[in-house]
């Protein structure tokens, strides 16, 4: 298999990678795998070349993902704590610049912001801007990078970044996977990255009461328009007399997705600061949710996305159950 093209990489995007000393890494808060991977990936690549480049997020980095080395040094900026100085902000797979949050909000004047992100409703903001919707991950992205500044790959970034792939990607099974993403991840298993090791520590290893937790999910899944939309609407502190945290609580969407029929799939959930979230899966690209969720302040991929609301769950479920349903039959037709 041959080794995927760099020539797509901006150059300034990689002046930015080789001549950066002082960076702060940022991606959304809460992360995911492909925010922690791509961002621990590109923090080695800068050590290792002598640049300071502090990694901050603020939120707590999810249980399944904190076994990657790294993700233990990352700061938790505290509300009392200063976001940290540098020349650049490093922004990762943020479809929009609040998602940084202090990061960006609170940076110097004096900062520049390298805008990094494959999310097709991005706004293109920053001094330095990559967005590439036809990436996978940003995980792929950033392998590019690296290889196009000619920057240092590691076995451990190596195995940061395959998760960022297999996460984002469904495990290579999302309609975003392609050839140059397969290619990619064959790039990052010869340079040392174990896919059994990403399978046993995110997929083998959960707790019974993530278990339970979608027992409970299974139990308050509601469905419309003859079981083309699936609903599962939850008040803030669901599951929490289980143990379980908020981001095992985030990813029920997918017992949604997972099910016979059903073309999109929304989570209606409570926060416990008050208003909603909502996240949307489709199974199919007529069903553009991405769309849909512009439309309510929010934004992501054709087939992923979300939005915030200030209503309660119950009120936000039935301000967009009937555009849902819609969307669901309209891509069944």
């Amino acid at each position: 298999m041959s080794e995927p093209s760099q020539s797509h990489v901006p150059a300034a995007v990689v002046d930015a990678m080789r001549s950066a000393q002082r960076v702060v890494i940022a991606t959304h808060s809460p992360m995911d795998g492909d925010g922690l991977g791509s961002g621990l990936a590109l923090q080695r690549a800068l050590h290792a070349r002598g640049a300071n480049a502090v990694f901050v997020t603020e939120a707590p980095v999810p249980r399944s993902l904190r076994f990657l080395p790294g993700s233990e040094d990352i700061v938790l900026l505290t509300d009392d704590m200063p976001v940290p100085d540098a020349d650049w902000l490093f922004g990762l797979d943020a479809g929009e610049e609040s998602r940084l949050g202090r990061a960006f909000a609170e940076r110097g004047e004096h900062v520049r912001v390298l805008n990094i992100d494959h999310h097709v409703s991005n706004p293109r903001y920053g001094d330095v801007v990559w967005v590439d919707a036809e990436a996978a991950a940003v995980g792929e992205q950033m392998y590019a990078m690296l290889r196009a500044a000619d920057m240092e790959l590691d076995v451990v970034a190596a195995q940061a970044l395959l998760v960022s792939l297999v996460t984002d990607t469904g495990r290579f099974c999302y309609s975003s996977t392609t050839a140059r993403t397969l290619e990619t991840a064959a790039a990052l298993v010869r340079a040392g990255a174990r896919p059994d090791n990403i399978q046993r520590r995110l997929y083998s290893s959960e707790p019974i009461a993530v278990h339970r937790l979608r027992a409970l999910a299974v139990d308050s899944l509601r469905f419309f328009a003859d079981g083309k939309l699936c609903i599962l609407t939850v008040e803030a502190g669901f599951g929490s007399q289980l143990g379980v945290d908020s981001d095992d609580v985030k990813d029920l969407i997918d017992v949604a997705t997972s099910i016979e029929g059903v073309v999109v799939a929304a989570m209606v959930r409570g926060l416990a600061e008050g208003g909603t979230k909502v996240s949307l899966r489709s199974k199919d690209d007529r069903a553009d949710v991405s769309a849909f969720s512009r439309l309510h302040g929010g934004g992501g991929h054709v087939r992923a996305s979300g939005f915030s609301s200030d209503q309660s769950p119950a009120a936000t479920e039935d301000a967009i159950r009937p555009g849902l349903e819609k969307l669901a039959v309209v891509a069944s037709g």
